[in-house]
């Protein structure tokens, strides 16, 4: 895993480990609060399986690293910065290898995600 920040360490990739499973269950109720016309509750069927599977757009698996980065942020930041606010924008924007504009609400939906 490639990664600018240098705050990320074992312990939070442990820690990942533990809250992925949720977090992936959580996404696909959170896709309704992104705007998402596809959002589905946690209600699902074969259909969304198969979806899931096939690796659509909107699949937990292409917004990890955005989620990934977004909690290891909270448990670096978190005590200087307990909501989210410009300082901290431009902090992560700085600290992030990759498209920060396209994962930002994702980045920030981790951030703000309480576990």
């Amino acid at each position: 895993m490639a990664t600018k920040a240098k705050y990320y360490t074992d312990d939070d990739m442990s820690a990942w480990d533990r809250v992925k499973k949720a977090f992936a269950n959580d996404w696909e109720q959170t896709k309704a609060d992104f705007g998402s016309d596809s959002a589905r509750d946690m209600d699902q069927d074969v259909d969304d399986t198969v979806k899931q599977m096939a690796g659509s757009d909107d699949a937990f698996e292409n917004r990890e690293q955005a989620f990934r980065f977004g909690y290891a942020a909270q448990r670096h930041y978190g005590k200087t910065y307990s909501s989210w606010n410009s300082e901290l924008d431009t902090k992560l924007r700085s600290d992030y290898d990759g498209d920060y504009d396209a994962d930002r609400r994702y980045i920030r939906h981790a951030y703000e995600y309480k576990y």
